[in-house]
């Protein structure tokens, strides 16, 4: 029992001993400064560091580089944007798809905010759904494999500013394609041909910041099947809906097949036209294995007011941190241009 009672002894002995092994974390020592207070544009701008941190990272004022932005995300105004891709495959009845009746086109499009969300095809067709056909552009031939993306025809990126009006554009939109196959005739030899659609996407982009940030996209819009005519298909030309593409099929090649309508309808979608691009983050110029730096130099290639920040952090085993941060300002002027004040009268 005495051994036992030792034992217990030494290791609390040596788990005290490990415990102050380890000092709290304290905060860092910092002093940043700069000798001049106005560079040239791809000059050195040597920053003067004293510092016994373990860590310090560097802000250089910029857009995607601002302490004031390190805790707070950027969002930007944007404007939305929507595209997809579309193929014909087998018959003759894509052909439909040149003319200029829009009616005879077996590939529409269209939206809707007054659908009720019951995938039925009553509901559907109640719905008010608004021609955006014509706005893009379809294949001028068939592909061999319509399912594959080399041989899918790019509809156009359009803006769906341009599209749709403000206030339908303020509420939750259905997109649709909708499908149809005329009856097989002999006598016109209209097989029916198979459509599909790939990369359907909305997204937003800024062009100030040279950012964009996707809403919805060809596995992720909700797209589901409400048919007519399908009754007594044989379920080997079912349409198909993939993550990669929607496929529009059916048999319709023997007299007295009647005329094939599928509608892939979207869930409804919200249009955001911000654009996140998150918070910025500091460059880290000396980590915890690092022997301690002096100065660290940086240079701008574009003129302006910058706040400079470094941050320096001091961490403890238990993951406990201790930070301070110290800023200077700088501006950064046009290589050969000076920045002196104007005399006044009388000076010269």
């Amino acid at each position: 029992m005495k051994r036992i009672v030792m034992l217990f002894a030494v290791a609390a002995a040596l788990l005290v001993g490990c415990d102050k092994g380890f000092e709290s974390v304290s905060e860092p020592t910092l002093n940043l400064s700069t000798e001049l207070n106005t560079y040239f544009t791809q000059e050195p701008v040597v920053f003067k560091i004293d510092s016994d941190a373990d860590y310090l990272s560097f802000y250089s004022g910029e857009r995607g580089n601002d302490y004031s932005y390190a805790q707070q995300e950027r969002i930007y105004d944007g404007e939305a944007y929507i595209t997809f891709n579309t193929a014909f495959q087998a018959g003759a009845q894509w052909k439909n798809q040149l003319v200029e009746d829009v009616e005879k086109k077996i590939l529409r499009f269209f939206y809707s905010t007054d659908f009720s969300g019951l995938y039925t095809y009553g509901e559907v067709e109640k719905a008010t759904w608004k021609e955006l056909t014509t706005e893009f552009e379809y294949p001028t031939k068939r592909a061999d494999n319509a399912k594959v993306l080399n041989q899918t025809t790019p509809a156009g990126v359009n803006k769906l500013a341009d599209l749709i009006p403000a206030e339908d554009l303020a509420k939750p939109i259905f997109f649709a394609f909708r499908y149809k196959i005329d009856a097989y005739d002999a006598a016109l030899s209209n097989a029916r041909s198979r459509a599909c659609v790939r990369n359907f996407q909305i997204y937003t982009e800024c062009e100030e910041v040279n950012a964009s940030e996707t809403l919805v996209n060809q596995g992720n819009a909700g797209w589901m099947f409400v048919t007519k005519g399908y009754e007594n298909e044989s379920g080997n030309y079912a349409p198909e809906i993939e993550s990669a593409y929607i496929w529009f099929d059916c048999d319709g090649s023997k007299e007295g097949d009647s005329e094939r309508i599928c509608w892939a309808v979207s869930s409804p979608i919200r249009i955001n036209t911000e654009v996140n691009i998150g918070c910025d983050y500091g460059v880290g110029i000396k980590s915890f294995p690092d022997v301690p730096i002096g100065s660290y130099t940086y240079t701008y290639a574009k003129p302006g007011t910058y706040e400079v920040v470094v941050v320096a952090a001091n961490v403890d085993h238990e993951g406990n941190r201790m930070e301070k941060s110290e800023k200077v300002t700088i501006k950064v002027v046009e290589q050969g241009f000076v920045d002196i004040e104007q005399p006044e009268d009388g000076q010269w």
